[in-house]
């Protein structure tokens, strides 16, 4: 390798390096704007205001009702420890954060792209972005209106049967919240990845074949990780990502043959 070969690269190197910068610095950024307690937000921190916000929001009432799920028991939220409250703000900052960077983030990678691409490149890597966000959001909706309520109520289920009090920590019932929100969001975007790998870099991992296997697979690993002792929760994450992911899979493939 040349010695000005190994200069641009490591040109390169920095501008990506400074890209990542600039992305940590808006997250941190976002992460003290929403630490801060408005009049508007009840005197408490904006990001734990818009997390309470979109959980009472009147559209979960009405999916959990259309599950036969509203008249289980309430909860009872506890501190649980002097750090419970806490680990709920700093939880829904960082979530929050990385909610509505995400759009700047996405949009300086493709600058730093964007000099080294075709016209055709440019227009296939926006494309690319918007496939990105869109499920990225997609992931986001379905978490919230889907996967957390309906788990939560399977469990407050459960204890009603069981005659358990529902004293929750608070700290637990967020951090869940909100974790399993960002899982189900980067579980969205495997169907991109899946097509990607199939229509640039030729690679076949023959979804539509051995879909059996994954879902038996996908809902053993789910199993473990989700407190939801039915198989509600694991099929419900399990299935948008693994649908979308055999039609990525069928649609690169035939794009493929075309050319």
């Amino acid at each position: 390798m040349s010695d000005n070969s190994v200069e641009e690269l490591w040109r390169e190197a920095v501008q990506f390096v400074k890209v990542l910068r600039n992305i940590v610095i808006i997250i941190i950024i976002t992460v003290v704007i929403l630490l801060i307690p408005l009049g508007i937000t009840e005197g408490v921190p904006l990001s734990f205001y818009l997390l309470r916000l979109s959980i009472e929001s009147r559209v979960i009432e009405v999916v959990a009702s259309w599950l036969l799920l509203r008249n289980s028991s309430s909860l009872i939220l506890i501190a649980g420890s002097p750090t419970g409250p806490i680990r709920v703000v700093l939880a829904s900052a960082l979530f929050f954060a990385i909610l509505f960077s995400s759009p700047i983030s996405l949009y300086l990678f493709y600058r730093y792209l964007r000099p080294a691409l075709y016209p055709h490149e440019r227009r296939a890597a926006v494309r690319i972005i918007l496939a990105i966000a869109g499920l990225f959001y997609g992931g986001l909706i379905y978490g919230f209106i889907i996967i957390a309520p309906i788990t939560i109520r399977i469990m407050l289920y459960f204890g009603s049967v069981l005659n358990i009090e529902p004293y929750i920590n608070v700290a637990d019932l967020y951090e869940f919240i909100v974790f399993s929100i960002l899982a189900t969001m980067i579980g969205f975007l495997i169907p991109l990845a899946i097509y990607v790998l199939n229509k640039v870099f030729h690679i076949d991992l023959g979804i539509r074949k051995h879909w059996r296997y994954i879902v038996v697979a996908g809902y053993a690993i789910l199993a473990v990780l989700t407190p939801d002792p039915t198989p509600i929760t694991a099929l419900l994450i399990l299935g948008p990502p693994l649908t979308l992911s055999i039609v990525a899979e069928f649609l690169a493939s035939r794009s493929r043959k075309r050319y």
